[in-house]
């Protein structure tokens, strides 16, 4: 099983989150959105291609359009591989942060 960094899982969580309105844009806002971070497009582009190298997501060309001077916008979807990514990040995680509770933060990790 290849490893996500944690800009390629949070990419794959906002395309999974939107679904059939996976593109550039919105991807970006998304992954904003949940990281807290602002991304430029470069870092998102690049992720894109660095998922679709590991066969982690497929992309496809919406059709042109007049608003976008007749460029095609590239949406992007999830491979199987890319959920067996994803599931297995997200065991990872659960089994990290195994017996934490957010109260812990409060007090300092102190048990």
């Amino acid at each position: 099983m290849k490893y996500l960094t944690k800009l390629e899982e949070t990419v794959l969580v906002a395309i999974w989150k939107l679904s059939d309105d996976a593109y550039g844009v919105n991807v970006r806002k998304e992954v904003n959105e949940i990281s807290g971070k602002k991304y430029f497009y470069n870092a998102i582009y690049s992720t894109f291609e660095q998922l679709h190298r590991k066969g982690f997501v497929e992309k496809h060309f919406g059709e042109p359009t007049s608003v976008r001077g007749g460029k095609r916008k590239i949406y992007f979807s999830i491979t199987e591989t890319g959920m067996e990514a994803m599931e297995a990040a997200y065991e990872r995680h659960n089994r990290l942060w195994k017996g934490v509770t957010q109260d812990a933060f409060r007090k300092g990790f102190v048990r």
